[in-house]
């Protein structure tokens, strides 16, 4: 990947950083072949997402250090569902960060990743109705 690999969106490591961390900059560094496409959805859609629910990390019981890896994560797994086969991920998600650029797309895709959100985070792991 010949981009910048530092995500100074809110100050937040990228996607990319966090595996290299906690995998090791030869696993990390493998995981290129991904694209640049999914890793810059992973980074710009997680920080969105912690944008649009900065109270939840503690609904949650996450750090606020935390809460940025999980939605991440979260945001990895999202985005290879989406994709059916790790074949078409690099394809998907290329064509996904071009329809995002559409105003009505980017509202009916943001709609169905928050109830994903919502879903994976809340409905999923507990029935304290967390959400109000």
């Amino acid at each position: 990947m010949q981009e910048d690999k530092t995500f100074l969106r809110n100050g937040l490591k990228s996607f990319q950083e966090n595996l290299i961390q906690r995998l090791g900059p030869d696993e990390g560094r493998a995981l290129d072949v991904l694209g640049v496409d999914f890793f810059f959805l992973v980074d710009e859609l997680s920080s969105t997402l912690h944008e649009n629910h900065p109270q939840d990390a503690p609904l949650l019981d996450l750090s606020d250090s935390e809460f940025p890896w999980e939605l991440q994560v979260f945001t990895n797994q999202f985005l290879r569902e989406c994709a059916q086969t790790s074949r078409q991920l690099t394809f998907f998600c290329h064509g996904l960060r071009n329809k995002l650029e559409e105003e009505e797309f980017q509202l009916e895709f943001w709609k169905i990743l928050d109830e994903a959100y919502q879903h994976h985070f809340f409905v999923a792991d507990s029935k304290k109705n967390y959400l109000v």
